[in-house]
């Protein structure tokens, strides 16, 4: 009698997860989760090494965790929140800010490069969330603990993940909640598979090829139903049987299990429609109301245009005002309307501080057309002196920037500002005026932290934010007194990697630029300790040599806090280093930025990776470095005659010794402690050979002043070759003149006019 056969799909290769990740961070706004900034992980098609995949995975949502969650970064991103809740709010005068759906490629692993797999960076797209952005990228980009790196990508805030992709997993930070960030990770199992469709093919032993030979099959989803819900840190570990125990820096895991809940499943909905409903995207978002209250808004509103004329307000009123359940949204509803209607009396600015105030926060980044006048106001009076931080929109208040930061420079309690830019903005323009006025009181730069989402706008587009000149012959526009790290000039000793026997061959030398990373010395030494500690060897540069960088960008703000530990705050991400090619248009020449002549008031950091071999032909590495200066005479970089610097002009200590010059504040037994720390890392670290570093050599150590003027000779000789192929670059891509073309995102027009 036949028996019923039901043709199938049988497995014939192990099950995976997704080989490339789409990081979406997500925030509830008019009435659904709708995506702030997101950010692709492109896996490579064939080494699962150079892909998220397990742990690292992991590890990239800890760290965005991380960084959203610092204290110190939540004004900057409620601010820019804020802002959100406006871009996608329906107003009366403007239509819905919906994105339309973007899909991700179209990517199969395995088939070796595919055209779309590797896709170019936009220098021209302007972020909407600039601030926001930057910390979705370098959470997923670079990870302190380990000091990976990975392939990272802006995406348009359209993007959409589909359940169907054979490629593609997702990650949710639902920032809703900053102080109680949440994450989800999704992904579903592929294996190869081939059809059987008899049983004659089931009981088949041979393919067609001959004996012993079986198709590998195609690659398939597992499972054809997907449940839409997400999954914790050790969910994900334990679905795809990956191992985490015994990793290098294993307790990200355990460190998501405890702190940070899982985000639900409404926080996806959007940004992982279902097949049906990808016009929800797109769907009218509903005006703000105020419900069942409406009635008392409306008496409230018309009370405050009473007093809209008059000096000042009453206590017996703002008591009045603060009974009413609903007075701070009809206030900001209201100003929101009619901001550029204030006159800037003390009434308005009592009421500007009982809508906009929260804490010691003052949040204006609402109010259009707003006049300093205002803003002066509302710093001012008997119930302002809380107030310490304030964000403002500099794109539409109706003050020249020159007049704002004056009327802030008069507030001497402020330690947070944070000017941001409208979502729809064309360029980054404004925020360049606001940092030029503000240069030129280095006071206030040094008392008050300073946030400019335009070095963020312009740093994700891969351009530079800052003018590579400064008047009055200094060497940049960001204040030395204040920013006192002019740049870093690098160099990795090299081997013959065919014989492996020989000893080093050389160097490579390369810069980073610190001008406009805007680092005080307190946070420079945070970063530069990261920075150290994850430094690779030259040569072996793991998925994006620059993300190591953000070692600079995002670390603690103090180097008392360990990099290890749950704390990363945001700056600016050094623009010019982001922006410049990986390499030269040969192709082959390494591109670094421009290195800038040395004065008495600014130090460059010299550092040193040597290797050592050992009997076993197999070597490790160490590092050596100091901080140097000129004490007297400009040390030139492009000087038509090389003049080595002498010991006599030549200042040269270490972190302790640096810190103990421009911050002595800080308690150098941290600084101690924290040195002993990388060093210790270094000793212990992956590139550290089996038979370990020789007796006499230290993991890292400071030059003296000869060995650190000797050094400074060669990396002087190597910056004007540095200059020289940026100039010829320069001239090759604009025909010989100083006009550089609109696409251009670098150009260093100083280094053409000395031609």
């Amino acid at each position: 009698m036949a028996t019923g056969f039901t043709p199938y799909w049988k497995p014939t290769g192990p099950t995976e997860g997704p080989n490339s990740w789409v990081f979406f961070a997500v925030a509830h706004i008019a009435g659904r989760h709708r995506p702030v900034a997101v950010v692709s992980s492109t896996g490579d098609s064939s080494e699962p090494v150079e892909s998220l995949q397990g742990y690292p995975l992991v590890a990239c949502c800890r760290r965005a965790v991380t960084i959203f969650s610092d204290p110190e970064n939540r004004a900057a991103v409620r601010a820019e929140l804020a802002l959100a809740h406006m871009y996608y709010q329906r107003g009366e005068s403007r239509p819905s800010e919906v994105p339309d759906p973007v899909e991700l490629p179209d990517l199969r692993r395995y088939r070796g490069p595919a055209p779309g797999r590797w896709r170019p960076w936009d220098h021209d797209r302007v972020h909407e969330f600039p601030f926001i952005a930057a910390c979705l990228l370098q959470g997923v980009a670079f990870d302190p603990q380990s000091g990976r790196t990975c392939r990272t990508l802006p995406e348009p805030l359209g993007t959409v993940y589909r359940d169907s992709s054979l490629e593609w997993g997702m990650v949710v930070v639902d920032i809703t909640d900053v102080s109680a960030v949440r994450y989800g990770i999704v992904g579903f199992p592929v294996h190869r598979a081939r059809f059987v469709p008899s049983l004659q093919a089931e009981n088949q032993r041979y393919g067609a090829m001959g004996v012993g030979y079986f198709p590998s099959g195609e690659l398939r989803l597992v499972d054809e139903v997907h449940h839409r819900q997400a999954m914790a840190a050790s969910e994900y570990m334990s679905k795809f049987s990956l191992d985490y125990e015994n990793h290098i820096t294993g307790d990200a895991v355990e460190h998501l299990e405890q702190v940070i809940p899982l985000t639900s499943a409404d926080a996806m909905s959007l940004v992982w429609p279902a097949e049906s409903d990808d016009k929800a995207i797109s769907s009218p978002v509903t005006e703000f109301t105020t419900g069942n209250n409406e009635l008392q808004s409306q008496n409230l509103i018309g009370l405050i245009r009473t007093m809209s004329t008059a000096d000042d307000i009453k206590q017996a009123i703002v008591d009045e005002i603060r009974a009413i359940p609903v007075y701070k949204q009809a206030l900001q509803r209201d100003f929101i309307k009619r901001s550029g209607q204030l006159a800037g009396t003390r009434a308005d600015g009592r009421l500007i501080r009982l809508a906009f105030a929260q804490n010691n926060h003052l949040s204006l980044e609402q109010l259009a057309r707003i006049h300093s006048s205002c803003v002066a106001a509302a710093l001012d009076g008997p119930d302002s002196e809380q107030i310490t931080s304030i964000s403002i929109c500099i794109d539409t208040i109706s003050s020249t920037p020159a007049e704002l930061v004056e009327v802030l420079s008069q507030v001497s309690r402020l330690r947070k500002i944070i000017f941001l830019q409208i979502p729809d903005r064309e360029s980054d323009d404004a925020s360049v005026r606001i940092f030029e006025e503000l240069a030129a009181r280095p006071r206030m730069l040094s008392n008050i932290d300073i946030t400019l989402t335009g070095a963020y706008s312009a740093a994700l587009r891969k351009r530079f934010w800052l003018p590579t000149t400064a008047r009055d012959d200094a060497v940049q526009l960001a204040p030395l007194d204040v920013f006192p790290v002019q740049q870093i000039l690098v160099r990795h000793q090299l081997s013959n990697y065919r014989n492996l026997a020989k000893k080093p061959i050389g160097y490579h030398y390369g810069s980073v630029y610190l001008g406009d990373a805007l680092l005080k010395p307190e946070r420079f030494a945070s970063g530069f300790l990261t920075y150290l500690a994850t430094l690779l060897p030259g040569g072996d540069d793991i998925f994006d040599s620059k993300a190591q960088l953000f070692s600079f960008s995002s670390c603690p703000g103090s180097p008392s806090a360990d990099s290890r530990a749950s704390s990363a705050q945001i700056s600016p991400i050094l623009a010019e280093n982001w922006a410049l090619p990986t390499c030269f248009s040969d192709g082959e020449t390494l591109a670094s930025p421009r290195v800038r002549d040395m004065v008495p008031e600014g130090w460059t950091v010299i550092v040193s990776q040597q290797m050592h071999w050992n009997s076993a032909s197999s070597y490790s590495y160490s590092i050596q470095y100091a901080f140097v200066r000129p004490r007297r005479q400009r040390i030139m970089v492009d000087s038509p005659t090389l003049q080595p610097p002498t010991l006599d002009n030549l200042e040269v200590v270490g972190l302790r010794g640096f810190l103990e010059i421009v911050a002595p504040e800080i308690d150098p037994s941290i600084v101690e402690r924290r040195l002993r720390e990388v060093a210790d890392r270094l000793a212990a670290g992956p590139w550290v050979s089996s038979g370990g570093l020789p007796s006499h050599v230290d993991p890292m150590s400071v030059f003296t002043p000869a060995e650190a003027a000797e050094s400074l000779s060669d990396f002087i000789r190597s910056a004007r070759q540095l200059n020289q192929r940026l100039r010829e670059d320069m001239k090759e891509h604009s025909g010989g003149s100083m006009a550089m073309s609109p696409d251009r995102t670098w150009c260093y027009p100083e280094l053409l006019r000395k031609e």
